[in-house]
């Protein structure tokens, strides 16, 4: 038998179970809140000195300064300046427009009529007689470029009608830019009499696109007829070779080489004067 050793002290009696209460009461505990603290700027313009603090960001229980993006400062005294374009105009790209223009138009009429305006159709006379005569030196302009549907003669056409619109809208925009101003007789007077004046210049909303239109059709004009002559290099002289030398020099490169001069002419004025701007303007 096992002894038990003897416990100078008896166990005390076990307590009675206190009742629980029903309602539990939490612990404090002690809770920090983060918060931001964002100090303000002395002024609204000025650079970003002030710094956001984040309360997250921290380092042994020390704060440390987030500082805030940077902001560009806008110059509110900067005032935006407009200038007006100011256009020279030139009269002898003037004269030129003026004379090229209905003999152009007289072409177009020309070629989209065919066959009824060529020799013995019904609209040749009175209107086209003169091309009876050019189309016997030209064949791209007479029957057998139309009898065989060669399609330079109209393809060449349309972009006429392309480029003189073109036209058109820089002299449309020069009379209604230079209304009232009597630019044209101030143009003729300059150029040809004895009396000296200043340049005569139109300037107003629209004149700086109308100058580049007027020198993009420039442009068209010198490559359609530089194509043109191009065209008869390469195949040989088929449409002209058959003329003496004195008929295709006064009826073949003489009027068509007016389509290169004065056009050439034109992209140097226009050019220069556009240039000049961007210079001015600072885009050299």
């Amino acid at each position: 038998m096992v002894s038990t050793r003897h416990h100078p002290r008896q166990f005390p009696e076990p307590a009675t179970p206190a009742s629980r209460s029903t309602k539990c009461t939490p612990a404090k505990t002690k809770s920090t809140s983060i918060s931001k603290v964002r100090s303000r700027p002395t002024s609204p313009t000025g650079p970003a000195s002030s710094a956001v603090v984040d309360g997250a960001n921290t380092a042994n229980g020390t704060v440390i300064a987030k500082p805030a993006p940077l902001r560009r400062k806008r110059n509110s005294t900067r005032a935006a300046s407009t200038q007006t374009y100011t256009h020279t105009i030139d009269t002898l790209t003037i004269l030129w427009l003026s004379v090229s223009l209905p003999l152009v138009f007289w072409d177009i009429g020309y070629v989209v009529l065919r066959p009824h305006s060529m020799p013995g159709g019904k609209f040749h006379s009175p209107v086209w007689i003169p091309y009876g005569l050019y189309a016997a030196v030209d064949y791209l302009y007479g029957f057998p470029a139309w009898n065989n549907g060669v399609g330079f003669t109209a393809a060449q056409t349309m972009l006429n009608v392309i480029e003189t619109l073109m036209y058109c809208y820089y002299l449309y925009i020069l009379a209604v830019r230079g209304k009232g101003t009597g630019w044209i007789a101030k143009l003729w007077t300059q150029k040809f009499s004895t009396t000296t004046g200043t340049a005569v210049t139109v300037k107003g909303q629209g004149v700086a696109f109308a100058v580049l239109v007027a020198y993009a059709a420039a442009v068209m004009t010198v490559s359609k007829t530089a194509l043109y002559w191009l065209n008869e290099y390469f195949s040989n002289f088929e449409n002209i070779g058959h003329n003496s030398v004195s008929t295709l020099f006064w009826l073949w490169i003489v009027p068509n080489g007016a389509w290169l001069v004065f056009p050439s002419w034109m992209i140097y004025v226009l050019g220069t004067e556009i240039v000049a701007a961007m210079n001015e303007a600072g885009y050299s």
